[in-house]
């Protein structure tokens, strides 16, 4: 772990390893739960027929998550596994909010968007987090990529300088 990392981003590790947290213990809870193997999507989304979802999305379920639902049963526990650990360990950071925010977004569009209330303001809060975990790169503080890209970020101490 970096200490010395001199920034002023230093809030945003907190946020991150919370964001890291959630997503983590939600992937367990699938984990334990057998969640790819159950009807995931009826208890997550509900009955796609009645749902009053963007059409595009609407088809895109339809078509393709309903039928392949265990593959995207295990995506979606194993993503939120690998995406929270990433962001607890600052691992990789970019990258990982890269697919968690990707991840968020499809939640939003589905369970979010039919549900409402606090499931699509807590998904929400996790996408504008992410979004700014992408740009800022939150891991070089209290994280492993302080470690890994320590001559980042250019300068002329990559192996070509002189």
């Amino acid at each position: 772990m970096n200490f010395r990392e001199r920034t002023y981003l230093w809030y945003l590790s907190i946020l991150r390893i919370f964001v890291g947290y959630y997503l983590f213990f939600q992937g367990i809870g699938k984990f334990q739960r057998n969640f790819p193997k159950g009807d995931w999507i009826g208890r997550q989304i509900g009955d796609l027929a009645i749902l009053d979802l963007y059409p595009w999305y609407k088809t895109f379920l339809q078509n393709y998550v309903v039928p392949h639902s265990e593959l995207f049963g295990y995506l979606v526990m194993i993503g939120e596994i690998a995406v929270g650990v990433c962001l607890l360990l600052g691992l990789f950071t970019r990258m990982s909010a890269a697919i968690g925010l990707f991840m968020m977004v499809n939640y939003c569009l589905g369970p979010g968007m039919a549900r409402g209330g606090y499931m699509l303001a807590f998904q929400q809060i996790n996408i504008i987090a992410l979004a700014i975990f992408v740009l800022a790169g939150p891991g070089k503080t209290l994280g492993l990529d302080g470690l890994l890209f320590r001559g980042g970020g250019g300068g002329g101490k990559g192996k070509g300088a002189k």
